[in-house]
């Protein structure tokens, strides 16, 4: 059986390749896989040039990466108490590849409710046509009434105002603690952890005030992930100008955007959809004998 520990940031160097290999979704990207290891027990083992991630263990697992054998290296996962490999965001294309080598060993294949929408770069950079009309007003309004605004890179410089923003963002907020504890956890230990963990991040100001800031992290060759963006909400216009801003920033590296998903909120999921996704990245949950 392969042996599991618990992630840490040492694992970054040898993880980060195998986890590029292919465009898989926000949870292939090591950040994540990090920033969130104690709320899902995250956990890594390493065969020869591949390596497994679980949350739990014995528990779900994600598709194995790097150059294995399919089958030897399932054979070597720890069975969960129903004697079967459980597998959690699979693309469409990893399920293929499941079918094809293990058959009818496939018990079962469930549609995950959180795909991911994934935008050109230049389209929310430009919010060309009719269709970004509104966008571009919500921007022009916002240019009209903060004419000192300003955009600039996180670095070492300003990432304690990003921080103080963020914390203000989330003592602001109306609802149980417990709906937000995970997520203000994973956003501010992205800004404590910024650089060890490879993340690119930009902040918008208004009168010399950071009114919203973002980060995020390449995900593959020519794609580019937004882990966290955060705007106060009495700052009209101020989601729509960073998302622009951070966008223009990115475009003559990475032609795609993956924004994450919806997390299951309507309001949210109109917004998303209304930026006109290139296309959405659906994962699957897979049980295998």
């Amino acid at each position: 059986m392969l042996a599991f520990n618990r992630i840490t940031i040492e694992d970054r160097e040898r993880l980060l390749p195998l986890l590029m290999e292919k465009d898989r979704g926000c949870e292939y990207t090591f950040s994540n896989l990090y920033l969130y290891r104690h709320f899902y027990d995250t956990n890594i083992a390493y065969h020869n040039d591949s390596a497994v991630v679980s949350f739990g263990n014995p528990g779900l697992y994600l598709m194995p990466l790097g150059s294995c054998d399919l089958k030897e290296i399932v054979e070597e996962l720890p069975a969960g108490s129903d004697g079967n490999r459980h597998f959690v965001c699979i693309t469409n294309d990893d399920l293929n590849v499941l079918a094809d080598v293990f058959g009818d060993r496939v018990i079962s294949v469930e549609k995950q409710t959180d795909g991911e929408y994934v935008y050109r770069s230049s389209d929310l950079a430009d919010l060309p046509g009719k269709k970004y009309h509104s966008k571009r007003n919500h921007c022009t309004r916002f240019e009209r009434l903060y004419s000192d605004w300003s955009f600039e890179k996180i670095g070492t410089d300003n990432i304690a105002e990003a921080a103080a923003m963020n914390a203000a963002w989330y003592a602001g907020m109306s609802g149980g603690e417990d709906d937000l504890r995970e997520d203000c956890a994973c956003s501010a230990g992205s800004l404590c952890q910024f650089d060890r963990l490879g993340l690119t991040g930009a902040l918008l100001r208004v009168g010399g005030k950071v009114v919203a800031w973002c980060c995020g992290e390449e995900i593959s060759a020519g794609s580019f992930c937004t882990h966290v963006e955060k705007a106060m909400r009495d700052v009209d216009g101020a989601y729509s100008v960073i998302n622009r801003e951070f966008a223009m920033m990115l475009r003559d590296r990475f032609e795609f955007i993956n924004r994450e998903d919806d997390a299951g909120d309507e309001g949210l999921r109109r917004t998303k959809l209304s930026y006109e996704p290139v296309y959405i990245l659906e994962k699957n949950r897979v049980v295998i004998s």
